[in-house]
């Protein structure tokens, strides 16, 4: 019997299997084969190469349909991202038929990426935890049999491996195909919400008076409690809005050029409905250029994404001056 054949033979209907393995060991290949065996669904938990989705997003579906949901992270990368890619492999098992086969990213030398992939296991708890491995460098996660979670090891029969180049330029591929033919929208914040950033939310500041105290332009500011969020282009004095910024104990100073290009997540009653990229924000309105005609919260992600596929990974800059 070889190895999918004993694999197959493992998986029930009722069956929920998590694969873990470093990159370029063969899960998708080996999981695609499975899922064209035993049916179900696949959770692509892989925001970096994504095989059903969109890369930045953990997407349920199958290989040949695509996805029909996805839970949005923003990112290429689980670092600094665990709790979303956690809560969006929770939500879209929750989601998914069964048996339902979980692939994952190849992020699994570090500390942080065993406590990770280890929180993922408990979070999950699947009825089987596939160990794809070359070194044994998976045998830590053999400690969850004693949880009474079944684990199989499995050699790496994968020989091929993606440099760097390819898997950025598959990634800029899927970009670019999703957003032909999207355009510009046009949403006003009294109706529309971010999530995961401050922008939008609070008391509107006056733009005009706050780009003659700060020296530089403000496209827009807002008062959260003791906070101002403030899009600058240029070089700005924060300290000099303290006259007008009463009750403010921190001003947070956000460059426009990393506002600009932002990747958002359109959603709708809570449901993905497409992704976006931020073309312009004021304290009215934002412009967002999407395939998705509808939205009443925008989650912001870390990425930077150009028409053409291009894109950059991106922490919001963020300067604060604290007021006393």
């Amino acid at each position: 019997m070889n190895v999918l054949e004993e694999l197959a033979e493992r998986v029930t209907d009722r069956s929920v299997v998590l694969f873990l393995g470093g990159v370029d060991v063969g899960k998708t290949t080996l999981i695609r084969q499975l899922h064209e065996r035993v049916g179900g669904e696949v959770v692509d938990a892989d925001i970096g190469q994504s095989e059903i989705g969109l890369p930045g997003v953990v997407s349920l579906g199958t290989y040949r349909g695509g996805p029909r949901a996805g839970y949005f992270v923003g990112d290429i990368s689980p670092r600094g991202n665990f709790l979303q890619v956690l809560a969006g492999v929770q939500k879209m098992v929750s989601k998914a038929s069964r048996p339902c086969l979980i692939d994952t990213d190849g992020y699994i030398d570090e500390d942080a990426a065993r406590a990770y992939k280890s929180e993922l296991v408990n979070i999950i708890e699947p009825e089987l935890l596939v160990l794809v491995q070359r070194q044994r460098e998976l045998d830590y996660f053999k400690l969850y049999a004693r949880k009474g979670i079944p684990v199989i090891e499995l050699p790496v029969s994968h020989g091929g491996s993606k440099s760097r180049e390819e898997r950025i330029r598959a990634r800029e591929t899927a970009f670019r195909n999703y957003f032909t033919g999207a355009r510009i929208h046009k949403w006003s914040l009294e109706e529309l919400k971010f999530e995961r950033a401050l922008l939008g939310h609070g008391e509107a500041l006056d733009v005009v008076t706050l780009s003659r105290l700060l020296g530089c332009p403000v496209l827009a500011g807002w008062k959260v409690g003791r906070r101002a969020i403030i899009v600058v282009s240029g070089f700005a004095r924060a300290g000099a809005a303290v006259n007008l910024l009463s009750g403010i104990d921190e001003i947070r100073l956000v460059q426009n050029s990393d506002v600009r290009g932002l990747l958002v997540a359109c959603l709708e009653e809570g449901e993905l409905h497409g992704l976006g990229i931020l073309k312009s924000i004021s304290n009215e309105n934002v412009e967002i250029f999407t395939p998705a005609e509808r939205a009443t919260i925008l989650q912001a992600g870390s990425l930077q994404v150009r028409e053409d596929g291009t894109h950059t990974r991106l922490r919001l800059t963020a300067y604060s001056d604290g007021i006393k």
